[in-house]
């Protein structure tokens, strides 16, 4: 966990939140393979479709080379209207784990995947406010920082500090009711839905080719339905 926490850090201050949540789903592999071994799980035909078709969306969306750097994650705090972006961003997501979280708990059925998804809501938040906390940390401890370059710091420590602890809990509910190589690939959806508006919403940026545009929004489809294949098998919950 600590090494993985590491490289992931190092990640989001090379090549930004567009990029690192894609690469990283590349777990996925391991997944669909450990689990099913370990956990004596059965996988059906679509659900290997589904982890499939993950797969090759996970391919393309880091050959979209959608990458975003530190001096661009500064330049972006400093620009008021997107300011107002993040906020309608970080408010969309909270709202969405919300129902999602309130939705499992009422409904019968599907209660893994939709605590999956409401973990996935928050994790697009962690991989998006990792990046103004690692822009702004250095500068902070050495005491140069200014007033909402201190304040956008601790909501940033205090956003992932949430995130982190809720996305923990709500993980052993979904498994309580799901099995490992559903719950996670459907988790990803929204994870990987959040660079599109990461990279073109939030910090207005032009892509580096019409190419680019093509990867991102194919890799993101495949993701969506690799979601839907993964979530269709019936839920036994765990005695």
């Amino acid at each position: 966990m600590g090494g993985g926490t590491v490289a992931y850090m190092l990640a989001q201050n090379l090549i930004g939140p567009a990029l690192t949540p894609g690469l990283m789903a590349s777990g996925l592999v391991v997944l669909a393979v450990g689990s099913v071994r370990m956990n004596h799980e059965i996988l059906n035909n679509s659900e290997m479709v589904g982890i499939g078709l993950m797969i090759l969306g996970i391919l393309l969306l880091g050959l979209s080379g959608l990458a975003i750097n530190s001096t661009q994650v500064r330049s972006m705090l400093a620009n008021q209207v997107a300011l107002y972006r993040i906020a309608a961003f970080t408010a969309s997501f909270f709202l969405l784990s919300l129902i999602s979280r309130s939705l499992a708990s009422r409904m019968n059925h599907r209660k893994g995947m939709l605590f999956a998804l409401a973990n996935g809501f928050l994790a697009c938040l962690s991989d998006f406010w990792i990046n103004p906390l690692l822009a702004l940390v250095a500068i902070v401890l050495s005491g140069n920082s200014t007033s909402p370059q201190f304040i956008i710091f601790t909501i940033a420590a205090l956003i992932l500090v949430l995130c982190a602890t809720t996305i923990t809990w709500q993980t052993q509910l979904a498994f309580k009711y799901a099995q490992a190589s559903n719950v996670v690939p459907v988790g990803q959806v929204p994870i990987q839905i959040s660079p599109i508006l990461v990279y073109f919403f939030i910090f207005a940026l032009t892509p580096p080719s019409s190419q680019a545009v093509f990867f991102i929004l194919s890799g993101t489809l495949l993701t969506i339905v690799a979601g839907f294949l993964l979530g269709r098998r019936q839920e036994v919950p765990i005695q």
